[in-house]
C-alpha cells in the first residue's frame, strides 16, 4: 500500500502534477496577501502610482515592462491590491514552469526535472522574498530561464519560429531589467563557443525577432536617455587612486562571492546534506551531459567576466540580493552533475521537502500577519488604509489629486486602490504625474506623522517644487488620522493631512 511520502513523490516529480503544486501554492499565497494583509510594501505601491497611465518609462533605474503588464491586468480587475499581486504570482508561476522545461531538456529523468525545479522554492530569495516585492527582479528572472529554454529546446529541435522567439526574448528581456544585457550576452557566448547549439540557434531568423522586439526597446531607451542626468559622477569628489580603486574592487567581488553563497540558502545547505556523496565521486557522465555542463560553465564564466566589467565601469561597491537572481539557472546545472546519485528514496525525501517548502511559505506568511504586529518596528504590510480612507472620506475628501509622502509608509500606492477616482503622485517619484481623468477637484496632501524628521514640512516642500506647484505655506493647517494596526488593535497609527477644497496650483 503507497505511503504519504510514496503519493506524495508521485505528484511532485509528475511534470503536471508539479505544476498543479505550484500553482496552488503560488495562489493561496496571492490570496493571503491580497486579502488578509491590509497593505501593500513600496515596490507593489510604486507600480500602482505608475499603472495610472502607459508612458515609454517612469524611473530611471528600472524599465517598464512591469508597468506595461499591469496595466493590461488592470482593465480585467480594476486598479486594486489584487492586480500587482496577481501580476506577480503568474511571474512567478512562469518562473517554475520555464525551470522545469529548461531541467526536462537537460534530464532523461522526469523526475529530477521536477525536483530541480521545485528546488527553487527552497531558495529565500525565491521563494520568501518575491512574495511581497522583488517585481522587475522576478519578470528578469522569467527572461533568464525563458532565454535559457529557448536555447536549449532549439538545440534539439530547430525551427525558424523558435528563433524568433529567441530573439525576440533577447530583446524584450531588457524591457524587464536593464541588467539583462549581461545574461543575454554571456548566453550567447556560451551558445556560440558549443558547435551543436550554434548550429540550431544562430540564424537570420534570431535577428527578426530581435528586430521586432527594437520598436518598444528603442524608445524606452530613448527616454532613458532623454530623462537621465547630466553627469554620472558626483560633482567635487575626489577621483579615486589606482590601489583604492583596486580595494574597492576587491571588496566588491568578496561581497559578490558572500552574496552567493547567501542567496543560494537554505537550498543550498540541502543540496550537501543530499548529495555530498556525489560532490565527492560524481556518477558517470555521458557525452551529452559533459557537453551541457561545459555549456553552463562557460554561461557563468561569461557572467562573472562581463559583471567584473560592468562593476568596474559603473564603480558599483555594493551589490545587491537582487542581482543575484542570474543564478537560478544554477539549480539545473547542479542536477544535471549530480541528480543521477539520487536513488528512490533519497527522491522521495526531496520531494517531501519540496512539499514541505510550499507548506511553510504558507504558514509562515499566515504567521507574519499574526505575529508581526506585536515585534515590528514599521509595519508597511498592515497599515489600515481602509480605515484612514474611511476616516478621509467622512472629513470631506471626495476625488481629485492626492500628493503622499513616501517615507517610512508608502502611501501613494495603497491610497490610489482606495480613492481610483483621484489622480495619486508620489513624493517618491514627484514627475510622474497621470493625465487627469476627472473635472478639478480637490487636493490632498498626505504623510505619516512619524519616518523622517519634520514631515510636514518636507511633505509641503515636495509638493510645491513638483511639477503639481502647490505654493502651499509651511503652517498650513493640517489634521491627524489614528486608527489601529490589525489584527490585534493593540497598536496605533497616525498619518497626517492638509485638505484643499479648490485645489492648489495643479493639485486639484
Amino acid at each position: 500500500m503507497p505511503t504519504l511520502l510514496d503519493r506524495n513523490a508521485a505528484l511532485i516529480t509528475s511534470p503536471r502534477g508539479f505544476l498543479v503544486f505550484v500553482a496552488v501554492v503560488l495562489s493561496t499565497l496571492v490570496v493571503i496577501r491580497t486579502f488578509v494583509f491590509p497593505g501593500v510594501g513600496g515596490d507593489d505601491g510604486e507600480q500602482l502610482v505608475f499603472s495610472q497611465f502607459f508612458d515609454w518609462g517612469y524611473q530611471l533605474r528600472n524599465p517598464p515592462l512591469v508597468t506595461w503588464m499591469l496595466i493590461g491586468l488592470q482593465e480585467l480587475t480594476g486598479p486594486n491590491v489584487f492586480s500587482i499581486v496577481a501580476l506577480r504570482g503568474l511571474i512567478l508561476f512562469a518562473i517554475y514552469a520555464l525551470s522545469l522545461g529548461v531541467a526536462r531538456e537537460l534530464l532523461s529523468d522526469t523526475r529530477l526535472a521536477a525536483l530541480a525545479a521545485g528546488s527553487l522554492l527552497m531558495i529565500f530569495y525565491v521563494g520568501w522574498n518575491t512574495i511581497h516585492g522583488f517585481t522587475h527582479t522576478s519578470l528578469v528572472t522569467a527572461f533568464y530561464v525563458a532565454a535559457l529554454y529557448l536555447a536549449l529546446r532549439l538545440e534539439r529541435v530547430p525551427s525558424a519560429i523558435g528563433r524568433v522567439l529567441f530573439g525576440a526574448v533577447l530583446g524584450l528581456g531588457l524591457l524587464a531589467k536593464y541588467s539583462f544585457v549581461i545574461f543575454a550576452l554571456a548566453l550567447l557566448v556560451a551558445v556560440f563557443l558549443d558547435r551543436k547549439m550554434r548550429r540550431g540557434i544562430l540564424s537570420p531568423w534570431v535577428l527578426v525577432g530581435f528586430a521586432l522586439s527594437l520598436a518598444p526597446v528603442v524608445a524606452q531607451l530613448s527616454w532613458l536617455v532623454e530623462h537621465a542626468p547630466p553627469h554620472h559622477l558626483v560633482q567635487g569628489e575626489t577621483p579615486l587612486t589606482l590601489w583604492e580603486n583596486a580595494l574597492r574592487i576587491g571588496k566588491t567581488v568578496f561581497r559578490v562571492c558572500l552574496g552567493v553563497v547567501g542567496f543560494l540558502m537554505p537550498m543550498g545547505a540541502i543540496w550537501i546534506a543530499v548529495f555530498w556523496k556525489a560532490v565527492r565521486r560524481r556518477p558517470l557522465a555521458t557525452d551529452e551531459t559533459t557537453r551541457h555542463l561545459r555549456f553552463f560553465e562557460r554561461l557563468f564564466a561569461a557572467i562573472v567576466v562581463l559583471a567584473l566589467i560592468a562593476i568596474v565601469v559603473i564603480q558599483s561597491d555594493r551589490p545587491r540580493s537582487h542581482y543575484f537572481f542570474v543564478l537560478v539557472p544554477l539549480v539545473p546545472y547542479f542536477f544535471l552533475r549530480y541528480g543521477a546519485a539520487m536513488d528512490a528514496p533519497q527522491i522521495k525525501r526531496f520531494a517531501a521537502l519540496i512539499s514541505l517548502s510550499g507548506v511553510v511559505l504558507i504558514a509562515t506568511l499566515i504567521g507574519k500577519y499574526v505575529i508581526e504586529p506585536r515585534i515590528c518596528g514599521h509595519c508597511e504590510d498592515h497599515i489600515p488604509y481602509d480605515a484612514f480612507a474611511r476616516q478621509l472620506r467622512e472629513q470631506g475628501f471626495k476625488q481629485g489629486t492626492i500628493f503622499a509622502f513616501f517615507h517610512k509608509d508608502p502611501l501613494a500606492g495603497n491610497l490610489r486602490v482606495r480613492f481610483p477616482d483621484s489622480r495619486v503622485v508620489s513624493a517618491k517619484h514627484p514627475d510622474v504625474i497621470a493625465p487627469r481623468r476627472h473635472a478639478p477637484g480637490q487636493c490632498l496632501i498626505i504623510w505619516p506623522v512619524k519616518g523622517v524628521v519634520e514631515p510636514k514640512s518636507a511633505t509641503i516642500r515636495g509638493a510645491n517644487q513638483s511639477p503639481l506647484a502647490t505654493t502651499l505655506p509651511f503652517d498650513y493647517p493640517s489634521h491627524v488620522l489614528t486608527a489601529s494596526l490589525p489584527p490585534w488593535g493593540e497598536r496605533p497609527h497616525q498619518l497626517e493631512y492638509l485638505l484643499i477644497e479648490g485645489g492648489r496650483g495643479r493639485c486639484r
